[in-house]
This record gives C-alpha cells, structure tokens and sequence, in this order.
C-alpha cells in the first residue's frame, strides 16, 4: 500500500512547507502518460523511505499552487525542506535518477537530530573558513592600521574555534 499523499491547494502549506521532514510534490495531471509511469516509482519510495514524505498534487484540480510554483510542464517533482523548495526533477525520469535525489536530499537534510547538528556544524565551518581567509587576507591590506592586532587574533580565535567545531562534527 502506498504511503504517497494526495495533497491540495487547501493544505499544500501543511502538508509540505509545514512538514518537519524532506518532501517530494509531484506536480501531475490523469491525462499525462509520463506522469503514470513515474507514479509507481513514488508509490514504491514512499514505502522505502520512513523519513520522507511522499505527495502529489493534481494541477488541474488545484491551479493556485500549481501557478505558485510555475508549473508549466509536466510531471514536475519539487523537493522541499524547512518550507522551502530545494531541488526539482523536471520529466519522467528512471528510478535511479529519482532515488539518487532522494538520497542526497536525505544527506543534506537529515531527519534526526544529530544529523542535522552535523549539516549546521559543517556548514558554519565552511562558512567561518571563508570569512576568515577573506579577513586575513584584508587585514595583510591594512597592517598599519591600529586595529589590525585585534583584527588578526579575532581571525586566529576564529580559526581555533572552526577546529574544535570540526573534531565535534567528525565524532558526530
């Protein structure tokens, strides 16, 4: 039995920019032919995946969020997180190539709490790393500048504090 939801324009917002796990919204229409022989590769991932939802949406029974989110060609598969839109897949496509979306999705949003303590922690590494080599590389600029210590061991504390966060994230 299929765990695919039919959703509406009347809960679009609940169901999936509301949901607290990644959701995939198939955008698709009775008449369609390519939207038929995706359908059950949905119905079987909705079985597979427990921290995934799975939905579909008819868009000519439900025009406003079919307009909302452009759709102008379909089958159109949108994946959201967090309320909002991060990937889509545009056509029929095989299994494979849905699946593979699935998972990254899955890696980059994960569903537990730990892991999503890893995506903010690596992520906010990241980010720090960039600022920090842009800051040093500003401050070489101004070494003359009375606040260009301050500056530099403000960039080193940063540094040192990316490392501590980075060893956390690896033993996550």
């Amino acid at each position: 039995m299929t765990k695919v939801i039919e959703i509406t324009d009347q809960n679009f917002e609940q169901e999936v920019l509301e949901s607290d796990v990644p959701t995939e919204v198939d955008f698709w229409a009775p008449w369609c032919g390519p939207c038929k022989m995706v359908s059950p590769i949905y119905d079987k991932l909705s079985e597979e995946y427990e921290n995934f939802k799975f939905c579909k949406i008819d868009v000519d029974q439900n025009p406003q969020t079919a307009m909302q989110y452009h759709i102008v060609s379909i089958p159109m598969q949108m994946f959201f997180n967090g309320g909002e839109k991060v990937d889509e897949i545009l056509g029929a496509v095989p299994e494979h190539m849905i699946r593979s979306k699935v998972e990254e999705i899955l890696n980059r949003f994960p569903a537990d709490e730990k892991g999503r303590l890893k995506v903010i922690l690596n992520s906010w590494i990241d980010q720090n790393k960039r600022h920090s080599e842009k800051f040093r590389r500003w401050t070489e600029k101004i070494e003359n500048d009375g606040n260009y210590n301050h500056i530099l061991q403000a960039v080193q504390e940063l540094e040192e504090v990316n490392e501590r966060l980075y060893k956390v994230s690896v033993d996550l």
